[in-house]
């Protein structure tokens, strides 16, 4: 047991534990005992890190934030290419990315940044964030001649996540007769079709 509480990765090893736990048994259903029992330690190693089971689901979704910020901000870069085809593979990279790491189950850690009233609550800057990347592509669009300048608002970019959001946790399906688990080959086929239309809606006719 002293060894483990000198581990230098003991938080990270709790982390992993704590995200294989939350994703098999839910958030609320899994204690930090439990957590603790898992990688055969005392509860008192765990709370060294973390002053409680909330502080470990932030750190799991913090990273998660990271890894998905990041990726889209790598895409947003590419100032040579059409600043609509940027916005375009940013929603659908955004799409799949979120699918890899928040499933159709609920209880995924992951997935609660996009149910959860105080996961978003909590992680609010990185929705404003978002927001603010897709008008600024707006606003590189309208500088590129590819929409009208009108379109280039702050209020255009909340329409777009509006329109993307059922490509999100929890993956209901309303729209047909299929009450199954979506999977990535038909999220990805809906997510490229709906994205495309909604670019294609913003371009200036010829």
């Amino acid at each position: 047991m002293a060894r483990t509480k000198s581990l230098p990765n003991r938080a990270e090893l709790i982390v992993e534990a704590a995200r294989e736990l939350f994703s098999r048994y839910g958030y609320e259903r899994t204690s930090i005992e439990d957590i603790a029992k898992h990688l055969s330690i005392g509860k008192g190693s765990v709370y060294l890190d973390f002053r409680a089971k909330e502080d470990i689901l932030m750190r799991i979704l913090e990273g998660y934030v990271q890894r998905i910020s990041a990726a889209t901000n790598e895409l947003a870069l590419h100032t040579s290419r059409s600043p609509l085809l940027i916005l375009q593979d940013i929603f659908e990279t955004s799409v799949l990315m979120v699918f890899e790491y928040a499933t159709k189950d609920i209880h995924t850690p992951e997935a609660l940044l996009h149910t959860s009233a105080q996961a978003k609550t909590r992680f609010a800057e990185y929705f404003v964030r978002k927001r603010k990347l897709v008008t600024s592509l707006l606003e590189r669009a309208a500088e590129a001649g590819e929409i009208d300048s009108k379109h280039a608002t702050e209020e255009m970019a909340l329409a777009l996540l509006m329109g993307t959001s059922p490509l999100y946790p929890p993956y209901l399906d309303n729209f047909s007769e299929n009450m199954g688990r979506v999977t990535k080959d038909e999220l990805e086929k809906r997510s490229r079709i709906l994205v495309s239309v909604l670019i294609a809606g913003l371009r200036k006719a010829n």
